[in-house]
């Protein structure tokens, strides 16, 4: 008597997504962001400083889209996407450890301001990842 594995297709095991290469970026950023932004926060008035963060976390963020997207064959968007996804978990987590905590960082930016740069943090990051595709394409 013969009896037949049936096997889980390769695809619904492995999703695709370096995750290694995802988390290493996410912190790459977060860092990048910290050592650039941080520093200038004395240079800056309060209002430009502002608006430089929104800038930095778009700019930055693409830039770490069109990084994370060299390394991979498959789902660029999706990894730049979840670059800004996890950087962001990553910021709001420093920003829960630190005194007073996440409302306390939305507070000092403005709530919508606060969610804006997250925003622009992702959004930076999976732009970056779709124009590296459509450069590779042609």
């Amino acid at each position: 008597m013969t009896t037949t594995t049936e096997q889980t297709p390769a695809v619904a095991i492995d999703s695709g997504v370096r995750w290694g290469r995802v988390v290493g970026i996410a912190f790459a950023l977060e860092a990048v962001l910290f050592a650039v932004l941080v520093p200038i926060q004395r240079l800056l008035g309060l209002t430009v400083w502002f608006v430089a963060v929104a800038i930095g976390c778009f700019v930055f963020g693409y830039a770490a889209g069109l990084w994370v997207a060299r390394g991979v064959t498959s789902r660029l968007a999706l990894h730049g996407f979840l670059v800004g996804a996890v950087a962001t978990l990553i910021y709001l987590a420093i920003c829960a450890v630190a005194p007073g905590g996440i409302p306390a960082a939305a507070a000092m930016y403005g709530t919508p301001l606060y969610m804006l740069n997250n925003a622009l943090r992702i959004a930076g990051c999976a732009l970056g990842a779709v124009h590296q595709e459509r450069g590779s394409r042609v």
